[in-house]
């Protein structure tokens, strides 16, 4: 029996490589994503530690300490909405990326489902051409046996 061979291999391989240099792609981009996200948690996490001190230590701090207080929950919250602008752009970049990722899977998928496709044709043909042979062969045992039992010489 022959052995199946798909002609289009080569691109199969190709896309597959795209697909994969694609998963890394998207992978940095979504990492980026999140490590922009720790960054504006940080400085979230500090801003509520700034305010809880501000509220229980108010009476206790000097005006330099309040003022530096205060100026520095100011820089926080400018810095928690500068991280909110990096943030969306780096979402735009990773739902880009991910639009990439599943065009090149849905490109990879086709010639895969092509390729199993051929290879049920291909096993259907080879075990009808086999089924073929095999009936040839018992015709011709059954021809031989009713020539001999009607020549029995």
């Amino acid at each position: 029996m022959p052995k199946f061979a798909f002609r289009l291999e080569p691109v199969l391989g190709y896309r597959q490589r795209l697909e994969d240099e694609q998963q890394i792609v998207f992978a940095a981009a979504l990492a980026d994503l999140k490590a922009a996200e720790a960054v504006r948690d940080g400085y979230v996490a500090k801003r509520r530690e700034m305010h809880e001190r501000l509220h229980r230590y108010h009476g206790e701090m000097d005006v330099v300490e309040l003022r530096a207080t205060y100026a520095h929950c100011d820089f926080l919250d400018r810095s928690i909405v500068a991280q909110a602008s990096v943030i969306r752009e780096k979402l735009a970049v990773v739902d880009r990326e991910r639009f990439e990722l599943v065009a090149k899977s849905k490109d990879k998928k086709i010639l895969e489902v092509l390729k199993e496709r051929r290879r049920e044709t291909f096993e259907a043909e080879a075990g009808a051409a086999a089924q073929q042979e095999s009936d040839e062969i018992n015709a011709r045992r059954y021809d031989r046996a009713i020539t001999t039992w009607e020549n029995p010489s």
